[in-house]
């Protein structure tokens, strides 16, 4: 996928956030907001990179962070959502020690006394609420795209969080598309038009 926008001229940075693939760390979202602040304003200061064009397309969780920060921050130019949940509430266990289990299991949890305080860890995915940070990222374009039949983000999320966007905005669903939109063929051209109708 970044080697086709990088055909087209774009320059791309993809990393992965704390805990997550190659990365150090454990899963925490006040920290993936830290480590989202710090590659935004390392590309903002990089030379050569024009500060006045830098849009974000994020995914899942990814998503929430971005819509946050994009809202405190006027460094990203617009906002490209794919499978993000409007809220985490309806997608996580009601029990935070279930979803530390389930996080360790699959890697994203590595260290053995993380999370220092399990209930503010829990409550951070809970205060994460992507729709109330929209409206401040007008007048900059933002756009929703979910899969119709995503198994982990409810589809109707992104109805709640277009509702809650100011215009210029955008949504697509996609006919049988599951939550994985980046393994999804369809999700390059709709990320290629985003970015021509964008800058």
């Amino acid at each position: 996928m970044v080697e086709g926008l990088v055909s087209e001229g774009y320059c791309c940075v993809i990393f992965n956030f704390r805990g997550c693939g190659l990365s150090g760390g454990n899963i925490d979202m006040n920290g993936w907001y830290e480590d989202l602040s710090a590659v935004v304003f390392r590309i903002y200061n990089t030379p050569g990179i024009d500060p006045s064009s830098i849009h974000c397309v994020a995914f899942s969780a990814g998503g929430a962070v971005a819509a946050r920060f994009a809202a405190m921050e006027k460094h990203l130019q617009s906002l490209l959502l794919m499978a993000t949940p409007e809220n985490f509430g309806d997608i996580l266990p009601k029990d935070p020690l279930e979803l530390e289990h389930h996080f360790r299991r699959i890697g994203v949890i590595r260290d053995e006394h993380f999370p220092p305080d399990l209930r503010s860890w829990y409550d951070d995915f809970l205060g994460l609420k992507p729709a109330e940070q929209l409206p401040f990222i007008s007048p900059r374009p933002v756009g929703i795209v979910h899969g119709e039949n995503d198994e982990t983000v409810p589809p109707d999320h992104a109805g709640r969080l277009f509702a809650a966007a100011c215009h210029p905005k955008k949504l697509i669903m996609l006919p049988q598309a599951a939550h994985q939109l980046r393994k999804d063929p369809r999700t390059l051209p709709i990320i290629k038009d985003w970015l021509k109708r964008a800058r």
